[in-house]
């Protein structure tokens, strides 16, 4: 697997949604790369329709995933307005059914003073993190090692589901934006980090 251009920068660089093959004690897994809702390059609608699109065709071929693991950078002390937004459009995405596939993992652990870091943990898990783990999804540590990574892959078990988008775009045949996360982006809820001409953007997938 090849690293992306600035893929040890601490911003997200992820241009494309991409698959990468792994095997280990005799399992294959399957990673999926995407580009971040955070994403400085990239609108979050553009960000949202390439997620919507590659998710929208696993269903179609009837292949469902076994997790999504959703990282915060424990170096900020606080979710901006952004970081917000994303990981409010990460929960419509996948839909209260689907929230025990997601594991909210803060990184940095290795880099930061721990008391503080606790501190931030706590409070993400107290607000911004709480209905959803309530209705499943549960937090992690990263501690920047290979156990630590795999620990956070084996949580999620072999379950599979389908998530709300997908189910709503295939199985209801909604319009991208007439989805619940469809709805959350394009009424004025997003803080975009381009141009505001990327929030009268269209969004369709066929």
């Amino acid at each position: 697997m090849q690293p992306e251009d600035e893929a040890g920068q601490l911003f997200s660089c992820t241009k494309t949604v991409c698959a990468y093959k792994c095997y280990r004690k005799g399992q294959r897994f399957i990673f999926v790369d995407t580009p971040g809702f955070n994403n400085g390059k990239l609108s979050q609608c553009a960000v949202f329709t390439a997620i919507a699109a590659w998710l929208k065709e696993m269903y179609r071929k009837s292949i469902e995933l076994t997790g999504v693991i959703y990282t915060h950078n424990l170096r900020e002390d606080s979710m901006g307005a952004v970081d917000e937004q994303s990981f409010r459009l990460l929960c419509h995405l996948c839909g209260n059914e689907a929230a025990d596939r997601v594991r909210l993992v803060t990184t940095m652990w290795d880099d930061v003073d721990e008391l503080g870091a606790v501190e931030v943990e706590e409070t993400l898990k107290g607000t911004h993190w709480q209905s959803f783990m309530q209705a499943g999804a549960q937090p992690r540590r990263f501690d920047n090692t290979s156990e630590s990574a795999w620990n956070i892959v084996e949580s999620l078990g072999i379950t599979t589901k389908t998530l709300l988008l997908q189910m709503e775009l295939v199985d209801m045949g909604k319009a991208l934006e007439n989805t619940t996360a469809g709805k959350h982006l394009m009424l004025g809820k997003s803080v975009t980090l381009v141009s505001k001409r990327y929030l009268h953007q269209s969004i369709s997938i066929s």
